[in-house]
């Protein structure tokens, strides 16, 4: 893990915020799929942080880590091209990765939560309902189908856990 404590704010990192779906987002969700008759999936994105791309602008190195076995180890750093746990602008980084992988998906974003993502297809007026806590997804949708597709979706960018029906 990086020694993010280390990190000097506006010189190392600017934003550290990632927004999460609101408790009342998720209840609403939840009470939106009971009433509607939708299902409702969870699934789990494998290491995260691990997904946030840094910016251009964002140059940082890091000793290598405690027992790391390499012959020339003493007189080299490691130049980061991802976040990793521990840097402070990890989970924005990883936030700002999320949104644009549900955007080339075709999800919009709500603009009352920004950590619930939606779609709504027209020809059949079914709907698909996402509020994200991290790495942690509450899927509602108005069939398996649409759960299905977007689950395969999910994994064309990331290692996704699928942990089947809401429990």
């Amino acid at each position: 893990m990086a020694q993010g404590f280390s990190q000097i704010g506006g010189v190392d990192y600017d934003d550290t915020y990632a927004p999460v779906a609101k408790m009342a987002s998720s209840r609403a969700i939840i009470a939106m799929a009971n009433k509607l008759g939708m299902v409702l999936h969870q699934l789990d994105i494998k290491g995260a942080y691990l997904n946030g791309v840094l910016n251009e602008n964002e140059v940082l190195y890091m000793v290598h880590p405690p027992g790391y076995k390499a012959s020339d180890v003493a007189n080299c750093v490691l130049h980061l091209l991802k976040a990793i746990y521990r840097l402070k602008q990890a989970a924005h980084r990883w936030y700002q990765k999320l949104c644009e992988i549900f955007l080339s998906l075709g999800y919009k974003q709500s603009a009352i939560n920004q950590a619930v993502f939606f779609k709504q297809i027209p020809q059949t007026k079914h709907l698909i309902v996402m509020a994200v806590h991290i790495d942690d997804c509450t899927i509602a949708a108005s069939t398996a189908c649409l759960v299905k597709d977007l689950k395969a979706g999910l994994t064309c960018h990331v290692e996704v856990t699928d942990l089947g029906e809401l429990h």
